[in-house]
């Protein structure tokens, strides 16, 4: 495969749009950088953190199915996306606040590396990795 640049962009499919831009956007710091409608489907709400992109697509109608929480292990497929952050204790307070399961409490998981793990309002799992440098 041959990318045209490094970044990288997720897509989550939600019904459960102003928590989830929320959350995204005023708890994790990812700033709304656009909107594309798709009639009879819902809205794709960019948004972007550094080179990491979320597209947010916010369904019209419930769909059929959910996600079925439950952390790394619950289902196959992708199951969680991992970002290295700083201040890991103060995030996961901060993810606390705004409603959402801590599912792995920041804790030392090898010397100088933290990690905890948290769902979004959706069920979906975060893992957040901390590197002492």
């Amino acid at each position: 495969m041959k990318l045209i640049d490094d970044d990288f962009a997720m897509g989550i499919v939600t019904s459960n749009g102003e928590r989830m831009l929320a959350f995204y956007s005023d708890t994790l710091g990812f700033t709304r950088s656009g909107t594309v409608s798709f009639p009879g489907m819902g809205t794709v709400h960019k948004l972007a953190h550094g080179r990491c992109h979320i597209k947010l697509l916010v369904l019209d109608k419930e769909p059929p199915a959910a996600n079925p929480g439950g952390g790394f292990a619950a289902a196959t497929g992708f199951r969680y996306c991992s970002f290295q952050v700083t201040q890991i204790e103060e995030l996961a307070v901060q993810c606390r606040a705004a409603g959402c399961q801590i599912i792995v409490d920041p804790a030392e998981i090898r010397p100088g590396v933290k990690a905890a793990a948290v769902e979004d309002p959706d069920g979906n799992t975060l893992e957040f990795m901390q590197f002492d440098v």
